[in-house]
């Protein structure tokens, strides 16, 4: 079993901010969470990413 002092040290600096995340209070997470979406909403409103996303799921649909 793997002691949790050397889990602690190969912890990721991505799973460390996901684990000081879900230790911050339920409505700091909503919040956080909240202009995250919101952050979200306005990248995929922007002309230059809808040109781009409609460039890489754009085309015919080929079954076989």
């Amino acid at each position: 079993m793997i002691a949790q002092e050397d889990a602690v040290e190969s912890e990721t600096p991505q799973s460390r901010r996901l684990r000081e995340f879900i230790k911050l209070p339920i409505e700091e997470r909503r919040r956080i969470l909240a202009e995250q979406a919101e952050q979200m909403v306005e990248h995929y409103e922007e002309e230059s990413a809808r040109r781009e996303r409609e460039l890489w799921q754009g085309g015919d649909i080929v079954e076989y």
